[in-house]
């Protein structure tokens, strides 16, 4: 089954389980979705899948996670400590919450150094945001704000 022909589609590539990076990229273009007077279509694939390496060979690239670009880039991460935040912020919201909830601006600050080299190295770093199969963003969250640009245009 297509899709209209002015629908927007809007692929998120992340992890699997979604990390709180990914699922937060997932649940912003969710809800711009759903306010939107235009139809959009968002979808969700790991980074792993055939669809992410498809898209990854179109551009040159690969789609891989921080710890991808770190080990390309010969970058030293503190793995734990990105660990320990995420689980940290975890136990305070509680067990029934979606990693999204999980999120915080510390953790994308952790994982500026390999956002700033995951192009050097050949890498589109997740989460992904792919906008009618053009890359529009990868390697941290964006604003709300600028998802809705990212996706509809300014």
């Amino acid at each position: 089954m297509g899709m209209k022909k002015n629908t927007i589609d809007v692929l998120v590539i992340g992890t699997e389980p979604p990390c709180p990076r990914c699922d937060l990229m997932s649940c912003l273009a969710e809800e711009l979705a759903g306010e939107a007077s235009v139809e959009v279509n968002v979808r969700h694939c790991a980074f792993d899948s055939s669809e992410a390496f498809a898209l990854g060979q179109k551009f040159g690239r690969k789609v891989g996670t921080a710890k991808h670009v770190a080990d390309a880039a010969g970058i030293s991460m503190d793995w734990n400590a990105v660990y320990a935040l995420i689980q940290s912020k975890s136990d305070a919201v509680g067990p029934d919450r979606r990693p999204a909830e999980t999120w915080t601006l510390e953790l994308d600050e952790m994982l500026e150094p390999c956002q700033f080299v995951a192009d050097t190295v050949g890498y589109f770093m997740t989460p992904v945001l792919v906008v009618n199969g053009s890359v529009k963003h990868h390697g941290s969250v964006p604003s709300r704000e600028k998802i809705q640009v990212l996706i509809f245009g300014e």
